[in-house]
């Protein structure tokens, strides 16, 4: 199972009387089975970001966005989480030409962010149990 996490930057933003910092925001996070549980993600989002609304998982920086993707693959004992920011997603979408260089936006424009505890084991690992 892979996990590929589609994130949005939003610019800091001034509504009426009240100043919004930039922050990124969770659009998709899913795997080759489908949408992670939104509970699930919520209260990982909360462990990493306590200042994380119910209704939208947003991280002050890029760093904390990681920390939470990569708090995920840990949970989900995941090798690895791609993330793609939206504007690279639909930049990818827009170049793809067929099924496979559709399939290959992550690899080609995503970040990829590696589980150390999750490492697959090699070969002699199968016939020899440390």
């Amino acid at each position: 199972m892979a996990l590929k996490l589609i994130y949005h930057f939003q610019t800091s933003q001034n509504h009426e009387d009240e100043f919004v910092p930039a922050s990124y925001g969770v659009v998709y996070f899913f795997s080759d089975e489908g949408f992670l549980d939104k509970d699930f993600l919520r209260e990982l989002a909360r462990s990493v970001n306590p200042g994380t609304s119910d209704e939208h998982l947003t991280f002050p920086n890029l760093d904390d966005l990681k920390g939470f993707a990569l708090r995920a693959c840990q949970e989900l004992s995941e090798r690895d989480v791609r993330l793609i920011s939206v504007q690279d997603y639909n930049i990818g979408i827009d170049s793809a030409k067929d099924l496979v260089s559709l399939q290959g936006i992550f690899n080609k424009y995503g970040e990829l962010i590696q589980n150390e505890s999750a490492k697959k084991k090699g070969i002699m690992a199968k016939f020899f149990k440390a």
